[in-house]
């Protein structure tokens, strides 16, 4: 039997409000001899943790609990980056500077941690680490790299490039190439129940495009130099992150119509919560010219304190 609850004229309809939340931006500020250093702003505050002394980068936040993860790189003026993570603001190193490595992505499953990157000084390769140890997911034959991590219960997922710079991502270790045809690169994966989803792009000239289930969804036209490199989803909505590579200006797609920003935008990231879109990125001011932190709710900018850059946005509900 269906019963239908009436409203009652004069009754008051309460209308739905989003809960409270707390909003995490990873990137730099720029330090005052000109050095990038790691920072992240929680609802605005930055937290500097990064040395002065040397340019250091956060590419990627997660936050589990009370602890706030970041991973990202450090690097000398004269010598190869270092891949690293920082939990609350504590720095582990996951190389030595013998080669490059550089952290992109990070994820964290119970105690364990999650860190996908790139190593190597002449060709790249694609690792993760998992509590410091490093696993080795390209191979000497060709060049590879990785974007992004995500984590479902003993299910790694880390999306990159493979065999000289085709879209691929990685299930525990065994890739999948998305676009043999041409080179390409998958930013982020996202999993969401049993469906992987993966923005990149393909060609040399760029065409932005996502991936469910390994089937490609085209966003731009090849020769656009459109890329995506964030993806969110929610319910029947997908929301992609990217812009121009050659403008620059910032953009993102909701189930495939682009909204664009104005130039001197980069967007870097894309969050949800609910009905609320984030956008984490740069706006490039004209007097000075510098480049300022921002994210968007809504497409509303927000400019964080410190010039620098926003690489990854995180939304926590309190």
């Amino acid at each position: 039997m269906l019963v239908v609850q009436a409203c009652m004229k004069g009754e008051r309809i309460t209308p739905h409000q989003p809960k409270p939340v707390d909003v995490y931006v990873g990137g730099f500020a720029i330090a005052s001899n000109g050095n990038f250093v790691a920072t992240y702003w929680k609802n605005g505050v930055a937290t500097v943790f990064g040395d002065s002394t040397l340019n250091s980068v956060v590419t990627s936040i997660f936050v589990s609990g009370s602890d706030v993860y970041t991973a990202g790189f450090t690097r000398q003026a004269l010598g190869n980056s270092v891949a690293c993570f920082w939990k609350n603001g504590t720095i582990t190193r996951l190389s030595d500077r013998s080669e490059n490595t550089r952290a992109s992505g990070i994820a964290v499953s119970g105690t364990d941690v999650y860190v996908s990157g790139t190593i190597g000084t002449i060709q790249s390769t694609a690792v993760y680490w998992k509590n410091g140890a490093q696993i080795t997911l390209g191979d000497n034959s060709s060049a590879s790299s990785a974007s992004a991590i995500a984590v479902n219960g003993n299910d790694v997922y880390v999306a990159g490039s493979s065999y000289n710079n085709h879209a691929s991502y990685w299930k525990n270790g065994k890739d999948s190439v998305l676009a043999t045809a041409d080179i390409g690169n998958c930013s982020d994966i996202l999993l969401d129940g049993n469906d992987v989803y993966l923005a990149g792009f393909v060609g040399s000239t760029g065409s932005a495009t996502y991936w469910k289930n390994g089937i490609p969804v085209t966003l731009s036209q090849p020769g656009s130099a459109l890329l995506a490199n964030a993806i969110a989803v929610n319910g029947a909505d997908i929301y992609v992150s990217g812009g121009d590579n050659h403008g620059p200006y910032g953009a993102y797609w909701k189930n495939g119509v682009l909204n664009k920003f104005p130039l001197g935008t980069v967007i870097n990231d894309v969050a949800l919560n609910e009905s609320d879109v984030y956008l984490a990125g740069v706006r490039t001011s004209a007097t000075p010219r510098k480049n300022n932190a921002v994210y968007w709710k809504n497409n509303t900018m927000i400019t964080l304190p410190k010039y620098g850059e926003a690489n990854s946005i995180a939304i926590v509900t309190r």
